[in-house]
């Protein structure tokens, strides 16, 4: 049967790039203009898995020809990433990271499938790479059918932090906490012409107290501007102010104490409850790993689609429940209380707009993102919104709210309203 007939054998490899070829010339003059939005949206997902499949085939190829010496008349014997790379045009450096990521994949048979099949893409991969350590080695190969699984139902943000708790868990001691505190660090310079420039460090705490800090100054400074006809200023340059008058209103006044940061964590009862009994357990033992008791030393109780096993700032980011347990000496908590198919409980009707404590209900069910999908505004543009409007009756209430960002909220109002009066309609 010959390789270009349908289920034949493949015994000419340039035949089948040649129809590949020809497949996607096909594709490219293909006008989109003759395909509705939802076919235009399927056409565009399907070219994603198509690109990752494409990427797998790469990589598997690479390594598969790897011990096959090429001897080059220019050269002599060189490796096959150099040659491909020297035809291509590509960097070398490119295919030989894809050589490596193949041979990695070969000890997770489940990661490398749902690789071909296009089920992950070469930035889920990476991702998942970077799991794999001494401590959670053998923990990964177990979890090959869950992360995929994740990788599929989950966004991109999502499934980072899908990874994030998974790594977490197996970090029961709190080494990372401890680490990521000592590699704080800010270092600048000054150049020739005066310019200031530098970077900075910061552990998941100090880092939220600062960006927002400077995020919600930054909408004070957008604010102002929108009211005086002011846009000069880009949305880095706002930023830059913001820090430089946060400084300078921290400068004027040394000698008092500094406000709150401006974190907030929500941590579930479960985790709270087991971080302290490890307190207690290294407290008494010596160390929670090697003293026997009711405290699980081998896993921590974290999960990303477990409100029981919930330990994040209100964006979303995961993090350690050691952080969770410095901060608080100075925090001040707020109970909230989940129904059994994990809504947030009402805690309020009468008002019109949703007060701190609901907005930050909101936040959590959320997880500090726009609800309107494919938007990631910062946490600092996000509002709390009436799905029902309050001047049509709508409640005060986390039932009929939702978070949206400023300029989508805008959006919303700015829509007629229904033509009926059984259809959700805008805010006012």
């Amino acid at each position: 049967m010959d390789a270009g007939e349908p289920g034949g054998s493949v015994a000419d490899p340039s035949g089948v790039l040649d129809r590949l070829d020809a497949v996607l010339d096909d594709a490219a003059a293909l006008p989109l203009a003759c395909l509705g939005p939802d076919e235009t949206l399927a056409w565009l997902c399907r070219l994603q898995r198509l690109r990752a499949r494409v990427d797998a085939l790469a990589c598997r190829s690479l390594t598969e020809a790897q011990n096959l010496p090429i001897d080059s008349p220019a050269v002599g014997r060189s490796s096959v990433a150099d040659m491909v790379a020297s035809h291509a045009r590509v960097k070398a450096r490119g295919l030989i990271a894809d050589q490596r990521l193949a041979v990695w994949l070969r000890g997770y048979p489940d990661f490398a499938a749902a690789f071909s099949a296009g089920d992950l893409s070469r930035a889920h991969v990476h991702q998942l790479r970077q799991l794999d350590n001494p401590h959670t080695r053998r923990h990964l190969a177990e979890a090959q059918h869950y992360l995929v699984e994740a990788a599929q139902r989950c966004s991109w943000d999502d499934f980072l932090a899908v990874c994030r708790y998974w790594s977490l868990t197996f970090d029961p001691d709190g080494r990372e906490p401890r680490e990521q505190c000592a590699a704080r660090s800010l270092s600048y310079r000054i150049d020739a012409d005066g310019m200031i420039s530098g970077r900075f460090r910061l552990d998941p705490l100090a880092g939220t107290a600062v960006t927002s800090a400077v995020e919600q100054q930054a909408q004070r400074l957008f604010r102002a501007d929108t009211e005086s006809d002011s846009n000069d200023r880009t949305a880095s340059q706002r930023r830059a102010d913001a820090l430089v008058e946060l400084v300078a209103r921290g400068a004027q006044h040394p000698d008092q104490p500094l406000p709150a940061p401006l974190v907030h964590i929500v941590m579930s009862q479960k985790v709270a409850e087991d971080a302290l009994a490890r307190l207690a357990s290294d407290a008494t033992e010596g160390c929670a790993l090697d003293s026997p008791g009711p405290v699980d030393s081998s896993q921590l109780p974290l999960q990303f689609d477990d409100v029981d096993q919930r330990c994040e700032l209100i964006d979303g980011t995961p993090i350690h429940p050691h952080f969770a347990l410095a901060a608080l000496a100075t925090a001040t908590l707020r109970r909230m209380v989940f129904g059994p198919n994990g809504e947030i409980l009402d805690l309020g009707r009468k008002a019109r707009g949703f007060p701190l404590h609901l907005k930050q209900a909101l936040l959590v069910r959320a997880r500090g993102r726009c609800q309107s999908a494919g938007c990631s505004a910062p946490l600092a543009w996000l509002q709390a919104d009436h799905l029902l409007p309050w001047n049509r009756h709508g409640p005060t209430a986390t039932d009929n709210g939702q978070i949206l960002c400023d300029p989508h909220n805008k959006a919303k109002r700015d829509r007629p309203p229904p033509a009926t009066g059984n259809e959700i309609s805008p805010d006012s």
